[in-house]
């Protein structure tokens, strides 16, 4: 969506954002995240009026709805401004909080538990940890770090010995996946905390121009956009799910063993899917033949992922010269 926004408004620039320290209790307005993320995309459109409606807010101890609101009427703007015929947008709270928890409400079935029943939040002997084990492999690294556990209050047990930072450590060099938990101040003056302090909010690359026949339609801004997602949770698909609801024509990628079913509705939400395994000679010809076909590339990988399956940014612009190319 930056891609598109940039190209409405041509402008190609790197913008730092506005960094805003919240404080539990505080908070920053649903106005003022809008606005710092026009900025990262470029300024603010000065043709289309915005205005929130409703309140409320989901409980938290950060400003999770204005931050919903937000991020919802930036992206509405940019739509308007890629149109160029909306008299304004307006962002409803609630429902801007209904959209950041789930998007659909299962009537006559239910669906499976979320989490893993050992993942979540754990007391350490100095402070908390928070153990993701949702993936198998994920939970067998935590178990063979912490021994093997068939409910919560033995993996309670099991962490309890530890000192949090010790623990995180050891299941990451097993190839789990935990977080130390940390206050505020403690994560900005973490290296990994800073690092991500320096990073813009949008970053444009201006050695790789995106070019393509498709314009928007006024009646559905986004009909006949390819889009090809290579994301997995949560970020990226909610991205692609709002293209699809404008119009856009998204095709969701995953590999053969992907297995979520309680997010599964939610991710695919307006979505064609496809499963591939890219190192299968059949399956990245197929993989080809689609992102040659694609306007717009939206992949959540970390960068030396695609890399090493030999679709680095220079393969995928010779295989797609014009694409334009998004990583979260």
């Amino acid at each position: 969506m930056s891609r598109l926004y940039s190209a409405a408004a041509a402008r190609r620039r790197t913008t730092r954002a506005n960094r805003t320290r919240v404080e539990r209790g505080g908070g920053v307005s649903a106005e003022r995240f809008a606005a710092t993320i026009q900025d990262a995309l470029g300024g603010p459109s000065d043709r289309v009026a915005l205005a929130f409606a409703g309140t409320g807010a989901l409980p938290s101890a950060f400003p999770v709805t204005d931050l919903a609101a937000g991020s919802i009427a930036a992206a509405g703007l940019a739509i308007a401004d890629l149109v160029g015929t909306a008299p304004g947008v307006t962002v409803d709270r609630r429902l801007a909080s209904l959209w950041f928890r789930t998007s659909l409400r299962p009537i006559g079935w239910a669906l499976p538990a979320p989490w893993d029943p050992v993942a979540g939040d754990y007391c350490t002997r100095d402070g908390w940890i928070r153990l993701h084990t949702n993936a198998p492999h994920h939970r067998a690294a935590a178990e063979r770090v912490l021994g093997a556990q068939s409910d919560r209050d033995g993996m309670a047990l099991a962490v309890a010995g530890w000192d949090k930072a010790a623990l995180e450590a050891a299941i990451v060099a097993e190839g789990g996946c935990a977080a130390e938990m940390r206050s505020i101040a403690a994560w900005a003056a973490h290296p990994q905390g800073a690092a991500v302090a320096e990073e813009p909010l949008v970053g444009f690359d201006p050695a790789a121009p995106a070019s393509t026949a498709w314009r928007p339609r006024p009646d559905r801004p986004l009909a006949g956009l390819r889009v090809l997602d290579l994301t997995r949770v949560l970020a990226g698909p909610v991205a692609t799910r709002f293209l699809a609801g404008y119009g856009a024509e998204v095709l969701r990628v995953d590999p053969p063993d992907w297995n979520e079913p309680a997010i599964e509705p939610d991710v695919t939400l307006g979505k064609r899917c496809a499963r591939l395994d890219l190192r299968r000679g059949a399956d990245r010809a197929v993989f080809e033949a689609m992102l040659a076909g694609a306007d717009l590339l939206l992949h959540g990988y970390r960068p030396e992922a695609l890399d090493r399956l030999g679709y680095g940014a220079v393969a995928r612009r010779a295989l797609a010269p014009g694409l334009i190319d998004v990583r979260l």
